[in-house]
Order: C-alpha cells, then sequence, then structure tokens
C-alpha cells in the first residue's frame, strides 16, 4: 500500500533539474580540460571513470524525463531529456520511455524490458559468473555482444514496439548528430579530437557498463515478480562514494521511486524518510552497500522476499 505524500514532493522545480544538468556538465568539461592540460595515463583513468559516471547521471536523467519530472511542461520536458541527457549517449529518451513504463507495471516480469537488457532475470549466480559479467563489462566484449544480439532480433518479441512519430524519430537522430558532433567538433578546434573517442566512446563501452550493471543488479536482481512492489527492489539508505557512482541523483532509492514515479529524484531522500517513520520500508530490502548487494546476489541464497 502507497502512503500519502505531502504536496510538495511530487512538485517539479526546472532550476534544480536544470542546475543538476549543468554541474553533471560541467564535470565532464572539466574531465576533458584535465586531461588536455594534465596528459597523464593516472589523469587520463580518473577523468574516464568520472566521464563514465557523469554518462550514468545523464541516463538517470534520461530516467528522469522519461517519468516525465524532469520539467514542468511536457514539451520541455522531453526536448531538455533528448538533448541535454540521452542524445550524447546515442539514446533514444522516447524509446526507453516505451520500455521503462512496462518496467514499472510489472519489475521482474518475463517481459521486463529492464530485466532482459540487464541480464538480471537469473540472479542469484556464483560469483565466478559474476566476476565474468563485470569483466565482460568493463572489457568492452559485453557491450558488442549485446549490440550483436539486438541486430539478431534477440529479444525483439520481448521489446515495446515503437510508436514514434517521424518527426520525432528525426528530432531523435539530428539531437544525436547534433550533441556528438559538437563534442567532438570542440574537441577536435582544441587540437584534442581523439579524446572523442579516448574519453568519451571508450569510458562509454566499458566503466559505464559496469556501473549500469552494478545499479540494475542492485535495484531489482535476485527478486521474483509480483505484486508487492515494495519487495522487489533495493533501496541503498548510505549515500555517498558509493551512490555517487552507482546510484547518482536518488537511484539508489529504489523502492521508494517505484512506490511514487511521479516524485522528482531531488525529493527521494525526503521520501525515504517518511515512508521509513511510518514503517513501510522492509527491512530485507534496505542495504548499506552495493558490496553487501552483490554479496547477496552471488552466493546462492535468494533473497528474503515475505
Amino acid at each position: 500500500m502507497k502512503s500519502a505524500l505531502p504536496q510538495h514532493l511530487t512538485r517539479i522545480s526546472a532550476p534544480r533539474a536544470m542546475g543538476v544538468l549543468a554541474l553533471d556538465w560541467t564535470l565532464i568539461v572539466a574531465c576533458f580540460a584535465a586531461a588536455i592540460g594534465f596528459p597523464h595515463p593516472l589523469c587520463y583513468l580518473v577523468a574516464a571513470l568520472l566521464i563514465a559516471r557523469t554518462q550514468l547521471a545523464l541516463a538517470v536523467l534520461m530516467h528522469e524525463s522519461a517519468h516525465g519530472t524532469l520539467l514542468p511542461r511536457r514539451g520541455l520536458n522531453d526536448a531538455a531529456g533528448q538533448v541535454f541527457a540521452a542524445a550524447p549517449l546515442m539514446l533514444s529518451m522516447f524509446s526507453y520511455r516505451d520500455g521503462h513504463l512496462r518496467h514499472h507495471r510489472a519489475p521482474m516480469a518475463a517481459d521486463d524490458p529492464v530485466a532482459i537488457v540487464f541480464g538480471i532475470g537469473d540472479y542469484p549466480v556464483t560469483r565466478k559468473e559474476l566476476a565474468w559479467r563485470l569483466f565482460k563489462d568493463v572489457s568492452g566484449i559485453g557491450y558488442f555482444l549485446s549490440v550483436y544480439g539486438f541486430l539478431r532480433g534477440k529479444h525483439r518479441h520481448l521489446m515495446p514496439k515503437s510508436t514514434a512519430r517521424r518527426g520525432r524519430a528525426a528530432f531523435v537522430i539530428v539531437s544525436i548528430l547534433a550533441t556528438n558532433g559538437i563534442l567532438l567538433g570542440g574537441l577536435a578546434a582544441l587540437g584534442h579530437a581523439g579524446l572523442y573517442l579516448g574519453l568519451w566512446i571508450a569510458p562509454a563501452l566499458t566503466f559505464l557498463q559496469v556501473f549500469a550493471r552494478v545499479r540494475a543488479i542492485t535495484e531489482h536482481a535476485g527478486y521474483p515478480a509480483m505484486d508487492k512492489q515494495l519487495r522487489n527492489a533495493r533501496t541503498i539508505v548510505s549515500p555517498g562514494w558509493h551512490t555517487f557512482f552507482f546510484g547518482p541523483h536518488g537511484i539508489h532509492y529504489h523502492i521508494e521511486h517505484h512506490q511514487h514515479a511521479r516524485v522528482p529524484f531531488y525529493h527521494l531522500r525526503e521520501v525515504h524518510a517518511l515512508m521509513k517513520s511510518q514503517g513501510i520500508l522492509p527491512a530485507a530490502n534496505l542495504y548499506r552497500s552495493y558490496r553487501q548487494v552483490l554479496k547477496d546476489v552471488s552466493t546462492g541464497a535468494r533473497p528474503h522476499t515475505s
């Protein structure tokens, strides 16, 4: 049963959302600037990790836009989510929305696109298998295997049918070309076009895949589909460096998000406190770290769901 929420928790703030978007892009620019100013392998590595983390943060803001909670006006919400969050990652927010809303109707069901895309329907797995999956992600193998599978039509029967209008499809394509063109063009103008591949594309194919997999595992892996969505999602209750990398913009409050999908990300912490005070949150689904989750889903014991 969902708890009643104070009205202010569903209020969308355009300045807060755009401020967060601006901060994400400021961090990305700062990483490129550091790599240009200090061309050292260690600097490249740190920049790649931070950029991959911020690519995940942009994906979370695309997710926010898909729920219509990024900006108050639907048209601006969709445009901003596509141009500033989805397009730089070469994604369509509109296609993502189709699948993600199906996920919210029945998480971990046989046709849940999130479970399918991230392959989280077979947990728990052995620790050796988990390590292999994470290795495939960090090496880029997992990304290319996923693309190959999609090109071959694997899961096609489970994916939502696209209802995009021709104009919307054109907007998606133009936004992807424009945002990536600006990024590449800007770096080329500075004499560092190679950084587009080295610090934008490469992190997206490697470190981002790891961050996204750990996030997806944490949210639902190991739980069965059930009517009570309170009990087939997890929340990380201790924000810190680990949520910065794996659960940016409050996405680690995932039970709360599934219970109140119309709450903007910057209010989820308050929703968590409210639900906790009401005794609604299931203790077995609350975790203090991602490491604890990975341990639980790779020991052979299924999470407590009663």
